[in-house]
Order: structure tokens, then sequence, then C-alpha cells
């Protein structure tokens, strides 16, 4: 399939905007407007927006995660909102993820994804002594390795994926009786309709009896509750 490219925004460090690939140099870290000369390049896969490169290097999974973007951050470009994180990339080699199902798509072509020589976090935590993250690309495509969230290293760095997410957040009372989506700050998100709120949660009522994978989130039977202090954005699901 062929990949279809949207440029949008532009990366900041130190609040200056720089070319895609900037080595990261400890400064602030964020996303804004697309500056011309320094846009970034998107793969636009149904709407998720996939970076087409490894675009800041020498910056640490914790650094990531410091700035809510291994998760999920909101961002604004060119006026509009984003989720901006991580892609899904196995926390076990060779099992289903984000970024193996986007080569299967659209093929490893580097003049496309850019993945030689510039390897990429991946948002997973590895379930080991350590607690080490996934790594992918540099080597082959596919390549999977993992490290400490403290590495460090000129060919590593943060390939992002955005998520467009409206205007602006949605507030809990002009959502009530509609269906809503939920994003958490661990990155999980939440469908279901909105049946009441307070100062303190939202409740969810959904169809699944699975308990939520959310962390500060819980079931009362057909109904989950969210800590809203756990809640980055919320936003109307058109049924």
């Amino acid at each position: 399939m062929t990949a279809k490219i949207v440029e949008l925004g532009t990366l900041y460090v130190g609040g200056q905007p720089v070319e895609p690939g900037a080595l990261y140099n400890g400064k602030g870290l964020s996303f804004g407007d697309t500056c011309p000369g320094m846009e970034l390049q998107w793969v636009d896969d149904c709407g998720l927006l996939v970076s087409d490169r490894t675009i800041c290097t020498n910056i640490t999974w914790e650094q990531l995660d410091q700035k809510g973007l291994v998760f999920g951050a909101p961002v604004q470009i060119d006026g509009k909102s984003y989720l901006c994180r991580c892609l899904k990339v196995g926390s076990k080699e060779g099992i289903p993820n984000e970024w193996d199902a986007l080569l299967d798509k659209y093929g490893e072509n580097d003049d496309l994804w850019h993945w030689e020589y510039q390897r990429f976090w991946g948002q997973e935590t590895i379930s080991r002594p350590d607690l080490p993250h996934p790594i992918r690309g540099g080597v082959l495509a596919r390549f999977w390795c993992w490290d400490k969230a403290t590495y460090q290293s000129v060919d590593l760095g943060f390939r992002p994926a955005l998520e467009y997410l409206g205007s602006e957040p949605c507030s809990p009372d002009t959502l009530l009786g509609k269906k809503a989506k939920v994003y958490c700050s661990d990155g999980v998100t939440i469908e279901g309709y909105l049946v009441s709120f307070s100062d303190y949660d939202v409740v969810l009522e959904v169809s699944s009896l699975a308990p939520p994978s959310c962390s500060r989130a819980i079931r009362e039977g057909h109904n989950i509750i969210v800590d809203r202090e756990n809640i980055i954005w919320l936003k109307e699901i058109q049924v």
C-alpha cells in the first residue's frame, strides 16, 4: 500500500525550532506550529499520524516519560490539539504491535521510515528485574532489543505518533448521556456512555465486564469510575 505523507508541525528544543533528527540537549522539548523548512513528516495511517523518522535523538525513555510523551501528552499544532506519544512496539520480540503492523501495511523501505542507524524507544515496559524498555530499528526495520530507561545514545530517540483530539477537551457536563472517550495519563483509553461525574471522578457505562487496565479506575457493575486527576483529555465519540 502506498503511504500518504502529511507535513505538520515543527519540533522545538529549548524554545527554538530544530530540524528533524536533532540531538536533545537537555532543555525543553515541545511541538509547535509548522515552521517552513523545518516541517515534520508523518505517515497518515487511517488518522493516526506516525513520524517517518526518529525526530530527536540522544534522549532517554525516562526523559520522554517525564514529559508525558511515552504514553501521551496533548500538544497544540497549527490550532489543533493532538495526543503525542511513543509507538507500541512489542514487549517481546515477535508479538503483534503498532510498528510491525505499519511495516506489514506499507513495507520496510528505509526511504519511507528512515530506520537505518536511527533507533527509537517503544512505549512498553519489559518484565525483568531492571524493567527496561524496547527499542526498534537501527540494524533492520524489525530489529528488536531493549535497554534501561536512562540509556542515552546519539542514534536512539523519539519517533512520535499523533492522534487528533479536537480543538479543546470537552467538559463532563456537556457529555452526560453521550458516548465519550477518556484519555488517561498512563496511556489507557476508556470508551463508554458518560452517566455521571463529580469534582473527583467520571463514571462511564461500558459494555465489557473486563477489569479496567487503567491503574486509577475501578469497576462497579457495568460502570467504570475514573479518577479525574488521571484524565488528560475527554472527547465525544459520534455514534
